[in-house]
């Protein structure tokens, strides 16, 4: 073989060596982007269980919570994209600055603790169930990281119910404690932290008209009272999007799943306290997986409408809603000839 052709050969092979290679690495390594990857609808009458309620008769339809598969995208997949259906999310819109994965996913759990109460509240009013809610305490769903409660001790997810061993169970209650400590003054808070309470020594910070401030991000964490018992059993999935599912599961569940009229719902949204229904992420994703429990319809916050149906499969009706009642209307009017 002449020696040209035979350095040719050998760099041919080298390249390939070279690419083959680097393709490999590519679809094993992770990048720092997402990848959110569809994943099928889920039965919503395994999760939510409401007292009393009695087996869903055959036939009467039945409602699915859609959720999306959330990993790091691989190195390939930002080059090439994600495949079926999948899409590419940067970093930067999944976790905040100076937010850990960690944090997410205790922000998540968080959310979906959120959602559950939520939908708890909007499905058993719906069915004219008296309900109450209580405040127990200040969640932390922020935290300020140049705030010396930073480094204290305090994780996002916490439940502040003490201050200098004062109760507190309101916003309004922390933020009468911390003035009765003053800006810059040493302060003890007693948190609720999955079961177990700990004690945290921090510091207050000065704020707008130097009033004194944790630097933190306070929600209120509720708890519902209610003469039925409303029951969650999930796990693997965090979030606030299942809220609206989770209600129209409970309504149905109390109607006899008559008002479904044989109908497979699947259903995606934020859920407020006042039936409210907000935006969610990876609405074309969960359009997917709708499709692929064969749902009738698909229906979505009033702002993801677009978005859900130009994922959706063939088949599935994308409706979107801005409150429980018109997700309730929306099935009923689905039904009418």
């Amino acid at each position: 073989m002449p020696r040209i052709l035979r350095l040719l050969l050998i760099s041919a092979v080298v390249a390939a060596i070279a690419t083959g290679g680097v393709l490999i690495w590519s679809l094993q390594a992770d990048s720092s982007d997402f990848a959110f990857v569809p994943r099928a609808a889920v039965p919503a009458i395994g999760v939510v269980t409401v007292a009393g309620q009695e087996p869903s008769p055959k036939g009467a339809g039945s409602l699915y919570y859609s959720t999306v598969g959330v990993r790091h995208a691989t190195i390939f997949e930002t080059w090439f994209g994600v495949a079926d259906g999948g899409e590419l999310m940067p970093a930067h819109s999944i976790l905040q600055p100076g937010e850990s994965e960690a944090d997410r996913s205790r922000l998540d759990a968080v959310a979906m603790d959120s959602s559950q109460s939520a939908a708890t509240v909007v499905g058993l009013r719906a069915l004219g169930v008296p309900v109450t809610v209580k405040s127990k305490g200040v969640r932390i769903v922020g935290i300020d990281p140049q705030a010396p409660i930073a480094t204290s001790g305090a994780e996002l997810g916490d439940i502040i119910v003490a201050v200098d061993e004062e109760r507190i169970n309101t916003t309004d209650e922390l933020r009468a404690a911390l003035t009765a400590v003053g800006a810059k003054r040493p302060v003890t808070l007693t948190l609720h932290r999955s079961g177990e309470m700990e004690t945290v020594t921090t510091q207050t910070i000065k704020g707008p008209k130097n009033t004194p401030m944790l630097g933190i991000v306070p929600s209120e964490a509720s708890v519902v009272e209610s003469t039925r018992k409303v029951t969650y059993t999930i796990e693997g999935v965090g979030g606030p999007s299942a809220g609206l599912a989770f209600a129209l599961q409970i309504y149905s569940a109390g109607k006899g799943y008559t008002n479904l009229h044989g109908l497979r719902v699947a259903a995606t949204g934020t859920l407020n306290m006042q039936g409210t229904v907000g935006p969610i992420g990876g609405a074309g994703e969960k359009a997917i997986g709708a499709g692929r429990v064969d749902a009738d319809l698909f229906l979505v916050p009033m702002a993801n409408v677009a978005e859900a149906r130009a994922g959706a499969p063939d088949g599935v009706r994308v409706i979107g809603v801005n409150n429980f009642t018109d997700a309730l209307q929306a099935i009923e009017n689905a039904t009418t000839p």
